[in-house]
């Protein structure tokens, strides 16, 4: 476990099953296995600036004009915005 107790402390101290524990620890294992070397540089590979827009893309007007200019994006990223007050609504609880 991450925590270096056992499965059994870690849901004691959570409140969680055990069963739900050793989900977790299973999807952090592999989550740990697919992001780290050698799979993650062999079969990972990211766009830089100059690649071309996928043409699923461009051709798509329900994707391209939102991404138009776009280099990437990061899951899980809190961007800071100050709206006005009329367009507050618009960016109440976006992801």
């Amino acid at each position: 476990c991450v925590t270096g107790l056992s499965i059994r402390h870690v849901g004691e101290q959570f409140q969680h099953a055990n069963a739900t524990i050793s989900k977790y620890v299973s999807f952090c294992m592999i989550l740990f296995a697919l992001s780290s070397p050698p799979f993650y540089t062999t079969y990972v590979h990211l766009p830089t600036v100059d690649d071309a827009v996928p043409s699923e893309i461009l051709s798509n007007p329900k994707f391209f004009p939102f991404f138009k200019g776009a280099i990437g994006a990061m899951d899980g990223t809190h961007i800071n915005c100050c709206p006005a007050a009329a367009a507050r609504h618009l960016a109440r609880d976006r992801k």
